[in-house]
């Protein structure tokens, strides 16, 4: 596996405690929409691999001339480093890796994230707008409020005829959208025939396995889903 530095070059803030960090795409640094590397942080190499190294999915499209990653804030000393990084400062990153692509793009697809699990279909969704849309997409994102729900104004400025978001806010006051979480009455009520399409699912483990068992129950063969597991760490 192939290691290259990566210079941090800003970060913006995507949602409450959340922040995307923007960096430099090394030459020969080539994926694919949808995958992850392992982020070595340099300042933690004395603790070791345990402490240094983590997953973190690519929320930028491989047609963009940088890299994005989005965390959010946390007690650990990784999360704490990297949180503390300025402009200039260099990680280290290895891969790419990852199984959230390919998939056959001739079929729709929907992808059901859970709070930051939101980061690689950013990243594949700016693919699939950078493509023509070869294929139709439905979002169903969940968070407990507005305020947490990263890059959510990018993506409704993403959504044409080829692509459906629903923002499922849980918590939040005044809101007239979906406020359940996902479930067989809502997989139904956005996608007309659930046979067709690849899905994806990214969130917390709990999350994660709760609706691939969903998926399952409604008769979706598990070679039909992909998934991803945010752990926090």
């Amino acid at each position: 596996m192939e290691t290259f530095p990566a210079k941090l070059i800003e970060k913006r803030g995507a949602a409450r405690d959340t922040i995307a960090f923007v960096l430099e795409k090394p030459s020969k640094f080539s994926y694919e929409a949808g995958q992850y590397v392992s982020l070595v942080l340099p300042q933690l190499a004395d603790k070791g691999p345990r402490e240094a190294i983590r997953s973190m999915s690519l929320a930028s499209a491989p047609s963009e001339d940088f890299l994005m990653i989005a965390m959010r804030l946390g007690p650990s000393p990784y999360k704490q480093v990297l949180w503390d990084m300025k402009p200039g400062e260099t990680v280290e990153i290895r891969g790419p890796l990852g199984a959230l692509v390919p998939h056959d793009t001739a079929k729709p697809s929907v992808y059901i994230a859970g709070g930051i699990g939101i980061a690689p279909f950013r990243g594949m969704l700016m693919d699939a707008q950078a493509k023509s849309w070869p294929h139709d997409i439905t979002l169903l994102y969940s968070n407990r409020y507005r305020a947490d729900a990263a890059f959510l104004d990018e993506l409704q400025a993403l959504e044409n005829e080829h692509f459906k978001l629903v923002p499922i806010l849980t918590r939040e006051k005044n809101w007239s959208g979906e406020r359940t979480h996902c479930d067989e009455a809502m997989i139904k009520r956005y996608v007309p025939d659930i046979q067709k399409p690849f899905y994806c699912i990214v969130g917390l483990p709990n999350m994660v396995t709760d609706v691939s068992m969903l998926l399952a129950d409604m008769g979706i063969g598990f070679e039909r889903i992909k998934t991803e597991f945010f752990t926090g760490y």
